[in-house]
């Protein structure tokens, strides 16, 4: 019998790494002993320890005995997808457990996902933020879920890159790229300048999560949220810009290590932001337009910041 991974577009930026490069580890043991975990993907390839399958694969004929949904999932559309492979795989048989798992964006909208009912059959119900467990309450999911937060905020460093970095303070910075959050921190110079003020003259370290080619590449919108609030500071790692380095060398390990050599990290970002409280950096989260992933990260935390962390919100009026 053989274990089933469901994940949206997994492997397709650093916070889905973070999420699921250990899974083969961390479900070692289980139905398919060594066997290579199946991973529901539309991408020709996988990485070790994971076999592709079509995502409207038949459980039956490819002998699952156990579903894992896990990570983050921002797009309707692909939460009931995998919602139905689930439910498929458990009218067969298949246990079913939910790791690591997350909603945000359009598939954390209010009105229930379709499918979501198979969510009562799970066997853990670990959410990775609270965010989530309140989504989870308004479509009425009965099941007891326990929330697991970031827990990819604890895998360990790998310092390879910091040999490229000077020494002295650095401001990390990851911002999501795209016209609307250019506009929303265009919206607020004046409170932002003022914010940045004290980290004037430090070199800046770019800290990207997303896809290289994606419409919010948090490279780019962190380029251009720099030029436009702190012009003229030194942006290290330029090699960022190329996208086949960035491909190759930047790593969730390698990105923990980064931030934790930051002086303070500003950010609308979650990953990083889970970095920094994980290796006691001051976060500065930033909520511009939307977007609620710094808000999940600091209010889940707000207990255990490092000392010096804020979350900065539009200013009411």
């Amino acid at each position: 019998m053989r274990t089933l991974i469901l994940a949206e577009r997994p492997f397709r930026d650093l916070r889905s790494r973070a999420l699921l490069a250990d899974l083969p580890r961390l479900l070692a043991g289980g139905l398919g002993g060594d066997a290579p975990l199946l991973l529901a993907t539309s991408a020709p390839v996988a990485p070790p320890g994971f076999e592709v399958v079509a995502p409207d694969a038949n459980p039956v004929a490819l002998g699952i005995g156990r579903v894992v949904l896990t990570g983050a999932f921002q797009e309707r559309p692909a939460l009931e997808q995998a919602l139905a492979l689930a439910a498929r795989a458990v009218a067969a048989g298949a246990s079913f457990e939910v790791l690591r798992f997350g909603v945000e964006r359009g598939a954390a909208r209010r009105d229930p996902p379709a499918g979501v009912a198979v969510l009562e059959a799970a066997r853990p119900l670990d959410l990775r933020d609270h965010h989530t467990a309140n989504a989870l309450l308004v479509w009425r999911v009965a099941r007891m879920f326990r929330i697991d937060p970031y827990p990819e905020r604890l895998g360990p460093p790998d310092p390879a890159l910091l040999p490229l970095l000077p020494g002295g303070k650095l401001l990390g910075l990851s911002i999501l790229g795209g016209p609307r959050m250019r506009a929303a921190w265009t919206a607020r110079r004046e409170e932002l300048c003022a914010v940045l003020a004290p980290m004037q003259g430090w070199p800046v370290l770019p800290l990207p999560m997303e896809p290289v080619e994606g419409a919010m590449d948090d490279f780019a919108g962190s380029r251009a949220f720099l030029e436009d609030l702190l012009p003229g500071a030194t942006l290290l790692l330029p090699e960022l810009s190329d996208s086949a380095w960035r491909r190759r060398q930047m790593t969730p390990a390698r990105m923990k290590s980064l931030v934790a050599r930051c002086g303070v990290l500003i950010t609308n970002q979650d990953l990083p932001a889970a970095y920094a409280v994980a290796c006691r950096v001051p976060v500065i989260g930033l909520v511009l337009g939307t977007d609620r992933r710094a808000v999940n990260v600091l209010t889940q935390f707000a207990n255990e910041l490092p000392p010096g962390s804020v979350l900065l919100h539009k200013p009411a009026g």
